[in-house]
């Protein structure tokens, strides 16, 4: 019996240093062990007022992820912050659409005023994001060659 309860504590002690080593680990990695991804700038547009911009750029993950093409819109002065794009994501959807500078498709943009943007891109482009507004900056999509 007294060999049974050793058994159990040496199993249940083993149990929860798995446990805290895993749950360390996890908060190591989230708060100490920097971004692997990184932005690659591809071009900078400014509303005609000059206040907001548009960064069209490349996320790059790693060798596991393909070419993206992104967009963010940001106050004229603020930096491209390390994150993915908060108005339009895309990819070249295997190869079916064209790539542009950066290795993901091309994308063209045209500040129709102020507070609105028109983005084109390739018909066969696969997006993942494509929002219709963002920081008061309406955005419009066309598709096209």
């Amino acid at each position: 019996m007294k060999s049974l309860r050793l058994i159990g504590r040496i199993v249940l002690w083993l149990a929860v240093s798995f446990v805290a080593l895993v749950i360390f680990g996890v908060v190591y990695f989230w708060f100490f062990v920097p971004d692997m991804c990184a932005n690659e700038v591809i071009s900078e547009s400014y509303s005609p007022d000059g206040v907001k911009r548009l960064v069209v750029f490349q996320r790059d993950c790693g060798a596991t992820t393909g070419f993206s093409t992104q967009a963010s819109v940001l106050a004229s002065s603020t930096p491209l912050p390390n994150k993915g794009g908060n108005l339009y994501v895309s990819d070249a959807n295997h190869g079916d659409a064209p790539s542009g500078p950066g290795g993901g498709p091309s994308l063209k943009v045209t500040w129709a005023s102020n507070q609105s943007v028109v983005l084109t891109h390739h018909p066969k482009v696969r997006v993942f994001k494509s929002e219709t507004e963002v920081d008061g900056v309406r955005a419009s999509y066309v598709a096209a060659e």
